[in-house]
């Protein structure tokens, strides 16, 4: 039984900057100051972590636990209205192809389709209701049961194996989303990983350093999906520069499309992919 789990914000929908600007919004209003930081900071991140971050931002200081749950509380309340305005301004929108291989991958009944989102789950339902997107989704991880992405796609599979009643191993696991952080998250924890790009929000840099098995645009190539999960084969072959096979090594794949190899980053004390910074070696 293989697992799939989605991001939302940048991987199946564009949601504009209605997260960030209810966000910010909420800090302001409970304690009279906007927070002015660098948005890429808080790419990929969980919304406990981007909350806790932003009043840092804001105030010098991490907020209280109390502070954290008033934040929370009030972003739930102006969610909607943010994301109405962008379903107003047409910016709202799935990613191209998405629902074709979302009710492509129902057919398979070797598949389970989950979330894996920073969002609070009360958000993620915000988010997707305007698309009709709720019903593909019926568990998944949240942005308010762990800070980091690693520790967060570690919760998202406990709890599908909760509620699927089905124990995934890691090979089993397939994550999809659109920055280098899911990437590098998917492989700590021994699963697969895939990333879209057209929404635009990861560090292109970033996102070839981390060296996903499966990079495209969107969800148009429903075929180029159906090979990366092995519910297909293609008959044309590994197309190189299209995508890569899960059964590849990923220090061989990073190396094919960098030029750096596993004792290179040894060499220059470098521990992770993800300490190299973008735009440098």
């Amino acid at each position: 039984m293989k697992l799939v789990l989605f991001d939302i914000d940048g991987t199946i929908l564009n949601t504009g900057a209605s997260g960030v600007a209810s966000a910010k919004e909420a800090i302001k209003k409970l304690y009279g100051k906007l927070p002015v930081f660098d948005v890429m900071a808080i790419t990929g991140k969980s919304d406990k972590h981007n909350f806790g971050y932003m009043y840092k931002a804001a105030f010098g200081k991490k907020p209280t636990a109390k502070q954290l749950e008033a934040v929370k509380k009030e972003y739930l309340k102006l969610l909607p209205a943010e994301v109405a305005l962008q379903v107003k301004n047409k910016v709202y929108k799935p990613l191209s192809g998405l629902e074709k291989l979302l009710k492509e991958l129902q057919k398979h009944s070797d598949v389970k389709l989950a979330l894996a989102t920073g969002n609070i789950k009360e958000a993620a339902d915000i988010k997707l209701a305007p698309g009709k997107l709720g019903k593909y989704f019926q568990t998944g991880g949240f942005g308010w049961e762990a800070e980091e992405r690693t520790e967060l796609l570690k919760v998202a599979v406990k709890d599908c194996s909760k509620f699927f009643k089905i124990k995934f191993a890691p090979e089993d696991v397939y994550i999809v989303g659109d920055t280098h952080t899911d990437i590098l998250a998917a492989k700590a924890n021994g699963y697969h990983s895939a990333v879209v790009t057209e929404a635009g929000l990861g560090d292109k840099e970033r996102i070839l350093r981390a060296a996903a098995e499966l990079e495209t645009k969107d969800f148009t190539d429903v075929l180029l999906w159906l090979v990366w999960l092995g519910l297909a084969q293609d008959p044309k072959g590994v197309e190189k520069g299209s995508y890569i096979m899960p059964a590849s090594a990923i220090e061989h794949v990073f190396f094919s499309r960098t030029g750096i190899d596993e004792q290179s980053l040894k060499m220059f004390k470098i521990k992770k992919y993800d300490d190299l910074g973008s735009g440098t070696l």
